[in-house]
């Protein structure tokens, strides 16, 4: 069997050497963000309140097979 060879260009972990530089920037704007974190929550509010409402039936909605079946215990069973 032959000996290791490497295949590419990169350096191994422990020959590497790593650095941080800051980046100083402006400090935020905390009412634009305040304000835009306001409005996503809004409208993910009402982007799931319609799905709930589109997902149930409407308030005026009567079951037609609920409506015979209390007719029918209402009326009693019919006899010939």
């Amino acid at each position: 069997m032959g000996g290791y060879v490497k295949k590419t260009d990169r350096r191994r972990y422990e020959d590497r050497s790593f650095s941080v530089r800051a980046v100083h920037r402006d400090q935020a704007d905390l009412h634009k963000l305040a304000e835009v974190l306001i409005r996503l929550t809004l409208q993910e509010t009402g982007r799931s309140r319609a799905d709930r409402r589109a997902a149930e039936p409407p308030e005026t909605y009567r079951d037609p097979a609920a409506a015979l079946r209390s007719a029918a215990s209402v009326a009693g069973p019919l006899v010939e």
